[in-house]
């Protein structure tokens, strides 16, 4: 069961990216739109093929092209700058862990 959602959190990850980089790069612009496209495809091809409605479809893809644009006008972000640097994965020791 838990392999179902996390097969349809995918589907919708991969779906919402993939339209929302071919949205700005036809419209060669940045903004909010973007993910307001990819939202709705996402929401409206996954969630609807799911819930096998054109109610469902049209429902799941505002749901979730409304989510994105709030949060993209909104400026929200998963990322905060901790001002560390992070390095690439190496098998080298490091010099202060040898003690």
């Amino acid at each position: 069961m838990m392999g179902n959602h996390g097969l349809t959190f995918a589907a919708i990850g991969g779906v919402y990216i993939g339209v929302e980089q071919l949205t700005q790069n036809y419209r060669l612009k940045r903004d909010f739109v973007n993910g307001a496209v990819g939202g709705f495809v996402a929401g409206a091809a996954i969630l609807g093929f799911k819930g096998k409605s054109i109610s469902t479809a049209l429902s799941a893809g505002a749901a979730l092209a409304a989510t994105s644009a709030a949060i993209d006008v909104g400026g929200q972000t998963t990322r905060v700058d901790t001002g560390k640097e992070y390095y690439p994965y190496t098998t080298k020791k490091r010099v202060d862990a040898a003690n």
